[in-house]
């Protein structure tokens, strides 16, 4: 394992506390809104959701203007914004007052990905990348952990515990944000250097195909396993909530165990090897879904266990990969504009994957598992496509980490 620069380490430290803010908000955020402020529940969850949209147009612009102003300027920025959004969201008593701020924490947290990433990228060798951004999945998924045990407790507490959290969660922005301040602003290039814009990014059909094949893995991976897969674990094989909970609870724990190690033993592999693999192990991931649906009890239980640990494997090799592959076809100029069309993928397929398969959900449940395994086989396939459209230089760019 590479040894980092103490710049990364710095960031790092900034991302867990982030993490821990975020951890400690968003479970309970549309409860607070429901419980702590009287607005319906259908309405506080679609004033939560609704930031998506401003989170697709502020992804765009953050992988733009970070090539002339800096990725940590432009982070710095987003955490300033959330830190405002979440703090007015103490005083959010009205249905429009939360669709106001929900569009306001979605232009900060659009914009975080796509800075965030071209930071670390500009503050590693090109050969530690996929280590640097490895480690950075588990500092927040550690973060997510420990600010879900936390807000909890402080939950529990009623209107006042959601109050105290989201104002603690304000003061993590402002931590993360004064800590990036010690960090150079990873600008690579001047400005006025980035010839093309986006429409160069578009005519990278090789790049397309690789955002066309993240769009599939989140849509039929990572948000139905998120967001649909308690419904479907509580309907059709009627698994208790604490069930559901332990299960997500290993999910997170074979993460934190198996990121690191697993990317070492890795980094020899190309990186559309392991993208294959990864949609390839989802595939299988939800097939045990499939059966575990009809099988009831304990045996459920375990097979659904099972499940969640061959998920995270693959979501192990996905992380490790999917961000250092854009970093290697993106030329430097470019580099946030490709990370900014690679967010975009990402929010595009949590609109798409939850929609169609909440439709599924509610008109043959059984079926869910299916579809997301299809999505998934799609995705592998992709992969041969993305490397089919590269030019030989560039696959030898793509390759492997060093």
């Amino acid at each position: 394992m590479p040894r980092l620069p103490g710049k990364i380490w710095l960031l790092q430290a900034g991302v867990l506390v982030n993490f821990l803010g975020n951890g400690m908000v968003a479970p309970f955020l549309v409860i607070y809104l429901h419980f702590g402020r009287g607005i319906p529940v259908a309405v506080a969850g679609s004033a939560v959701a609704l930031g998506g949209i401003t989170a697709v147009i502020s992804g765009l612009a953050a992988g733009s203007l970070a090539e002339r102003l800096g990725p940590r300027n432009i982070l710095v920025a987003a955490m300033v914004s959330n830190a405002v959004a979440y703090f007015l969201y103490t005083r959010v008593t009205v249905p429009w007052e939360a669709f106001g701020v929900g569009l306001l924490v979605g232009a900060g947290t659009g914009a975080y990905g796509p800075s965030s990433q071209n930071l670390i990228a500009s503050l590693v060798r090109a050969e530690d990348r996929q280590v640097a951004f490895a480690q950075n999945r588990v500092t927040s998924v550690v973060g997510l952990g420990l600010g879900g045990a936390v807000g909890g407790v402080a939950a529990a507490r009623g209107l006042d515990g959601y109050l105290s959290l989201l104002r603690l969660d304000a003061i993590t922005f402002l931590l993360f944000a004064a800590l990036c301040l010690l960090l150079p602003t990873g600008r690579a290039v001047i400005a006025g250097s980035a010839h093309g814009g986006y429409a160069q990014v578009v005519r990278d059909r090789a790049f397309v195909a690789l955002v066309a094949v993240n769009m599939a893995m989140v849509a039929a991976g990572i948000a139905p396993m998120m967001v649909l897969l308690p419904a479907f674990a509580k309907r059709q094989a009627h698994i208790s909530e604490t069930a559901i909970g332990a299960l997500y609870a290993l999910n997170t724990l074979t993460i934190v165990a198996a990121q690191l190690p697993l990317t070492r033993a890795t980094r020899a592999r190309g990186r559309l090897t392991l993208l294959r693999a990864a949609a390839l192990l989802w595939v299988g991931c939800w097939l045990v879904c499939f059966g575990a649906g009809w099988l009831g009890g304990t045996p459920s239980v375990v097979a659904f266990a099972f499940a969640a640990v061959v998920y995270a494997i693959g979501e192990c090799c996905y992380t490790s990969v999917i961000l250092p592959a854009t970093v290697a076809l993106a030329p430097p100029a470019l580099r946030g504009r490709y990370l900014g069309a690679m967010a975009l993928s990402w929010q595009s397929g949590f609109l798409l994957g939850p929609s169609v398969g909440a439709f599924v959900l509610g008109g043959l449940p059984a079926a869910l598992p299916l579809v997301c395994a299809a999505g998934c086989l799609g995705a592998a396939v992709g992969t041969l496509e993305v490397d089919r459209r590269l030019a030989p230089e560039r696959r030898r760019a793509i390759a492997v980490a060093a």
